[in-house]
Parts: structure tokens; sequence; C-alpha cells
């Protein structure tokens, strides 16, 4: 019977009211879709200044005390990639519009931005974060080279590190292809709904 009235109700009401009340839905699940994606990337940050705290003590202890001198140019190479990861994903944080915008157009603009600038970064992280580690990997294991235990752990931590890097690779595509593209789209379409 209610279910009856409410069609009955929305059938009746004018095209023009049916179009707001399209559009405030679409609101609301963008709303709530890109809330947990500043969670997500909230959480990434929060990863990576982790990360941070805990690669850059040990590898100063390391650069003091190794004996070789690759392995103490390599540690310090290594303090200082970690460092520039983790301001290179924290530069987005500085786009990031607040919700608090003159109107919501101008938030989904603003938002558009943030999340092209996530895909960008995200699509870009082999070249800056993945790559780029790995000739510093190999001249901190090329002076373990000669001793033969040494040379297992330097072979099986750098293939490790690969797999990693070939993991990190793959969820970041996945990412953009699942999360980021769709919301972009969505957002694309509730400013032209907007816009007219």
């Amino acid at each position: 019977m209610i279910e009856e009235e409410l069609i009955n109700i929305w059938q009746s009401s004018s095209n023009q009211e049916r179009l707001k009340f399209e559009k405030s839905k679409l609101m609301i699940e963008l709303q709530s879709s890109l809330g947990r994606l500043h969670r997500w990337w909230k959480y990434i940050e929060q990863v990576n200044v982790i990360s941070a705290l805990i690669t850059i003590p040990i590898f100063i202890a390391i650069a003091y005390w190794a004996p070789y001198t690759s392995v103490k140019i390599a540690s310090v190479l290594i303090i200082v990639w970690s460092i520039y990861v983790g301001v290179r994903m924290s530069t987005i944080k500085k786009i990031k519009p607040s919700d608090l915008e003159e109107n919501y157009l101008h938030y989904l603009e603003k938002t558009r931005v943030y999340l092209l600038a996530q895909k960008r970064l995200l699509e870009t992280s082999l070249n800056w974060a993945i790559l780029t580690i790995y000739p510093i990997l190999i001249l901190f294991f090329v002076s373990l080279w000669e001793k033969p235990l040494a040379r297992y752990f330097a072979v099986i931590a750098f293939m490790a590190l690969v797999g990693v890097g070939v993991y990190e690779y793959y969820l970041s595509k996945r990412r953009v292809k699942n999360e980021i593209i769709p919301r972009i789209n969505r957002i694309d379409e509730l400013i032209e709904s907007l816009e007219e």
C-alpha cells in the first residue's frame, strides 16, 4: 500500500523535481564514495610516514657502522629516497578540497583536480618510487657479494623486494582503474548535470 502511494507521488511529481532528487542522490553517493577514498589516501600517507620513521633510523645506523663504503653510500641514498617518497606523497594533501567550499560545483571541480593528481601519482609510481630504489639496493648488496651466506641473503632480499615492487605496481594500477577513474567519471557526470 505504501509502496503504491510512493509510486503515485513519484509519477505525479514534475520532471524538474525528479531531476533535483536524482542530483541530490548522486551527490550523497559521491560524498560517501569520496569519504572512503579520502580515508584510504590518509591511510597510505600514514603507512609512508611510519615506514620512513622505521627506515631512516635503521639506515642511519647501517651508514654509521657498516664497514663497506658502498653500503654506507647506499644507506644514505635509501634515507634520501624514503624522504623523497614521503614528500612526494604528501604533496597531494595540499590540493585536497575542503567541504567548506563556496558552492558545490566549485567543490566538485577541486575534487576532480585532487583525484586526477592522485591518479597521476599512482600511475607514475613505477618510475619515481619503485624503479629508483633498485639501483640503490644493488649498490647496497654489491659489497656483500663476496661472502657466500651474505650472497644468498642478498639474492633472496632483492627478489623479495622485486616481488613487493611488482605487487605495489599492480595494486596501484588496480586502484586507479577500480577506484579513482569511476569517481572521476561520476564527478564529471555530476558537474555536467549541475551546469545544465
